[in-house]
């Protein structure tokens, strides 16, 4: 029996049965931008504008077509994240925004 069948399956978001990491190795093991996305459920877009402006962890390994985070890194900025309510202060600013946004355009409408 291989050593990835004993830690038993996980669930992802497709229903798909994968080997859980073991625990011995979810402080070393890396993983691409999507999955690092679906674990704080944003899109990649998102992810990428947060790593890009220092608001997320910095990947470990940036090659072409080949960027990869620490688990222990993106497990530790979630964490954060959710002890200073990062999800609201950003539905907050997106409220606000669109708030801006459909006033201003009420505005040119309303001029033209």
């Amino acid at each position: 029996m291989a050593p990835y069948e004993q830690m038993g399956p996980t669930v992802n978001s497709n229903q798909e049965a994968a080997p859980a990491i073991h625990s011995a190795l979810s402080d070393v093991a890396l993983i691409d931008g999507a999955t690092a996305a679906a674990a704080a459920a944003m899109s990649l877009s998102q992810w990428h504008t947060l790593v890009r402006t220092a608001n997320a962890p910095a990947p470990v390994i940036r090659q072409p077509r080949f960027t990869r985070w620490r688990i222990a890194d993106v497990r530790a900025w979630l964490i954060d994240r959710a002890e200073r309510g990062g999800i609201e202060a950003v539905a907050a600013g997106v409220v606000e925004r669109a708030t801006k946004a459909s006033v201003a355009a009420k505005q040119r409408r309303a001029t033209t």
